[in-house]
């Protein structure tokens, strides 16, 4: 008689006693939150005949038991659980309930699966881009030849978290194309094999990603540990889509572009194509929309000092790095060691549009771009005095650019007033076509320095400082439109009566919305005496 197996549509938290032939269509290990070099846990998809699926976590008292023993595409029976209700499937992605491992469960392997394996449920690229709607947590798979790449970038999360983007380019049987952005993990298992001179077509599943929209456009991107990059040959699904691929004449081009040109990542294409909506900065400060988005403004204002404008980092990754021995380091991150570190740059800047001011924080390719000249160059040429920082940043000032900037919940909650940049366009002719029409172009600021005289001059009408029929730049107007703008050497100061300070405040965080009056009230005062 044959052994009864349950389904795990069926489970519930109201029995122990559970008992499930499955395969195992992904499992992952998560580290210990203590030790990130110990495993904290192991975490699994489990599927059965009907094709059902169910998440299981193995904690990580059993973990040892358990490591070697599970193997990914593996059939299994296995019995005896303690069921968790999620209450959504939210949470994990996969399923309401999850089944906990204890010390009284028990795992076999089947040598000979007793129905097929069916792993992957792929969705169709054309229709994702014709989806009207498109669910947060709806996990699927995609099958496809990767055609494009981008450079990886290091970034660092709002929890302070360092990883990786990867955005790659996937390309179906019917040409349609899908642009998928990789975190983590996910990119370390692609990276080797995109090798640009390769004849070879790489054919690709990613499996367990998810859509997102942004200004009307469908992309895919990992969901965490849950998703994962497939580049076996020997998948069943990666012969018959290759086979199905080269059943043409074979092409001895290359098969994978490289999409990291300038045109690229400064977002011209993405500008052009009208793909892009440019908000303004009032508009930004006030959203409640977290992701990203490209605002039109002009740098007004270096936040920096001497030294404070650049990092050492790594020579092969942008990680920060210590030089405890002269100016050589090992790098915490990829273990690289060199005699020299990089310099690469990390400024903040202030950008003004006519509606507004926000602070935006550009890396090192960005600044590079706006600047014309590496960190290290400017280091070498550095002509700056006391605790100015050098001359050659200027060259990012009084300029109308495009800004690519991530909005995130800091942001929003406003405990985070600093908006990292994305990408930056500086093309004359797509700033001009892109800029919102909402800006005020007819408005005009002019602000001029003397290093001498340490004195800030601003000619024209200012939006919005008293009314929109006033051509007198009263003292609080003009103490208003200063307080918008945050000078580049905190310690010089608007001579007569004004003076603009920065603070540090209870997080230890720089804050340049302090405005300071010494001779202003008296300004004011001595003028209210003249009118009446």
């Amino acid at each position: 008689m044959d052994e009864h197996f349950d389904l795990v549509s069926d489970v519930n938290a109201k029995k122990l006693a559970w008992n499930f032939k499955v395969f195992v269509i992904r499992v992952w290990t998560t580290p210990n939150k203590f030790n990130v070099n110990e495993i904290g846990s192991i975490e699994m998809v489990l599927q059965d005949k009907q094709g059902g699926r169910i998440y299981a976590t193995i904690p990580r008292s059993l973990a040892k038991k358990y490591i070697s023993v599970i193997l990914e595409f593996h059939m299994y029976t296995m019995s005896n659980f303690i069921v968790v209700d999620n209450m959504t499937k939210k949470k994990n992605g996969v399923s309401r309930w999850v089944l906990v491992f204890s010390h009284r469960t028990r795992v076999e392997h089947i040598e000979n699966p007793t129905f097929p394996l069916e792993a992957f449920r792929f969705r169709n690229l054309a229709e994702m881009h014709t989806v009207e709607k498109v669910e947060d947590l709806e996990l699927f798979d995609i099958i496809g030849e990767i055609v494009g790449k981008e450079d990886p970038r290091e970034l660092v999360t709002s929890k302070g978290i360092e990883t990786k983007r990867l955005v790659v380019i996937v390309e179906d049987l019917e040409k349609n194309r899908l642009s998928c952005t990789l975190f983590g993990e996910t990119v370390d298992q692609i990276l080797p094999h995109l090798d640009e001179d390769r004849l070879e077509p790489l054919i690709v599943i990613l499996q367990y990603f998810k859509a997102t929209r942004w200004n009307g456009k469908t992309s895919v991107q990992s969901h965490f540990e849950l998703s994962k990059v497939h580049v076996n040959p020997e998948l069943k699904e990666v012969m018959s889509f290759k086979k199905s691929l080269m059943s043409g004449s074979e092409s001895t081009s290359v098969r994978i572009s490289h999409q990291s040109t300038q045109s690229s990542w400064v977002g011209t294409d993405e500008l052009n194509n009208g793909t892009a909506i440019v908000k303004t900065i009032e508009q930004v400060l006030k959203s409640v929309e977290e992701g990203p988005t490209w605002i039109a403004g002009t740098i007004v204002s270096i936040n920096a000092g001497k030294d404070d404008w650049f990092y050492k980092a790594c020579r092969r990754c942008p990680k920060k790095v210590e030089t405890p021995i002269g100016n050589r380091y090992e790098c915490a991150k990829c273990g690289h060691t060199h005699g020299c570190a990089a310099l690469r740059y990390k400024v903040e800047v202030m950008v003004f549009d006519g509606t507004g001011s926000i602070t935006l924080l550009l890396w090192d390719r960005e600044t590079n771009q706006l600047c014309g000249k590496t960190a290290e160059k400017i280091v070498e040429e550095d002509d700056a005095k006391e605790d100015e920082y050098p001359k050659s940043l200027d060259n990012m000032m009084d300029r109308m650019v495009l800004f690519k900037i991530n909005v995130k919940s800091g942001n929003i909650k406003h405990y985070d007033q600093i908006y990292t940049v994305m990408k930056v366009c500086d093309d004359e002719e797509t700033v001009a076509k892109n800029k919102p029409q909402q800006m005020d172009v007819s408005t005009s600021m002019n602000i001029t320095e003397n290093r001498g005289s340490n004195t800030l001059e601003m000619s024209g009408h200012v939006v919005n400082l008293k009314n929109d029929n006033d051509p007198q730049l009263t003292v609080d107007s003009m103490e208003d439109c200063v307080e918008s703008l945050k000078y580049k050497t905190p310690a010089k100061r608007i001579a007569g009566s004004l003076k603009y300070g920065s603070v540090v405040d209870e997080e230890c965080q720089l804050s340049t919305n302090r405005f300071t009056r010494k001779g202003g009230k008296k300004l004011k005062s001595q003028t209210s005496e003249a009118d009446n």
